[in-house]
């Protein structure tokens, strides 16, 4: 669910501005701390099959952590699975490679896919089960945003995850071509 989220992020958010450069960017497969790395900003994204209230897992105390970044977001993507039906992992995968054939992000992509274990032969596994995104719903990663981050950690506390309510990053809320309008401006800077 988590990788479809990052594909679905890419195609219908990231890819409609940045064009095949999003894919370089594309870095969770890579096991960095946030999904999407860019030269300044960054975009964590987190699925959630909750219902209200909505919580997201967030792995460690790094991946909300700002600090070095111009820019730092958090996409939370509320889905419902519908077996043998909506848009399953083996249909996202075949959207993004069509979308990038031709490109040298086609090795990228191939090379990120392997990464993350995905291969085709295994598309009968994930054939059965689709999503569909309830809603989409960004935030601005700043001061003041409820994070646990590394320079607040007490000496002798790390390794840390913990569950972030949704609802609490409201004031945070930005519209999604605004993160768009500003990754875009850290890949061509």
């Amino acid at each position: 669910r988590g990788r479809w989220g990052e594909l679905a992020v890419l195609r219908d958010l990231l890819m409609p501005t940045l064009g095949v450069a999003a894919v370089a960017g594309w870095k969770g497969p890579a096991k960095a701390h946030q999904d999407f790395q860019f030269s300044g900003g960054a975009l964590e994204v987190k699925t959630t099959l909750a219902k209200q209230p909505q919580v997201v897992r967030i792995a460690s105390e790094r991946q909300l952590d700002s600090a070095g970044w111009s820019a730092l977001f958090l996409a939370v993507l509320a889905l419902d699975v519908r077996e043998g039906g909506a848009e399953s992992l083996p249909k996202l995968v075949a959207d993004v490679r069509a979308a990038v054939a031709g490109t040298t992000a086609r090795e990228e992509l191939e090379d990120a896919l392997l990464a993350v274990g995905y291969l085709d032969v295994h598309a009968d596994r994930y054939a059965g089960r689709g999503y569909v995104v309830r809603s989409r719903r960004c935030f601005r990663v700043k001061r003041g945003f409820p994070a646990i981050v590394e320079r607040d950690l007490v000496r002798g506390v790390g390794d840390v995850a913990y569950g972030l309510a949704v609802e609490a990053c409201e004031r945070f809320s930005v519209a999604s071509p605004v993160v768009v309008e500003t990754l875009a401006k850290t890949v061509s800077a």
